[in-house]
């Protein structure tokens, strides 16, 4: 099993994750961090995760139109960006990172972005 690590802002995912595992939603082997906002979310950060184990990386912020921050899903999805490009260096797979969007309190792009994950890690 792969370990999978998801960064969301704190509007977004709205049930706790634990929950979502023993409902069979997400892999037991997802780590979720809650930011306060995704924007703050550092290309540094995004890539010790994978020093920490992980196979796949996701964040999930905002709406970039309705973020609660203004712009703060559109610098993450920059930052992931780059990241990308960075993995692509180091000859990683830069698809074992992507940034989603969700609306406020909508779990289902959380649970959806898990799953299109795990499937990569495990790919």
């Amino acid at each position: 099993m792969s370990k999978i690590k998801g960064f969301c802002c704190n509007y977004t995912l709205s049930v706790d994750v634990e929950a979502l595992k023993r409902e069979g939603l997400v892999p037991e082997e997802l780590e979720i961090e809650r930011l306060p906002c995704t924007g703050r979310l550092e290309v540094p950060e995004l890539l010790d995760a994978f020093t920490e184990g992980a196979e796949a990386v996701f964040v999930v912020g905002c709406q970039v139109d309705k973020c609660h921050n203004l712009s703060g899903s559109y610098r993450a999805s920059k930052r992931v960006k780059y990241a990308k490009q960075i993995l692509a260096e180091l000859d990683m797979n830069p698809d074992c990172i992507e940034m989603f969007f969700a609306g406020r309190g909508e779990t289902e792009p959380v649970v959806e972005a898990a799953r299109i994950m795990a499937s990569k890690a495990e790919g």
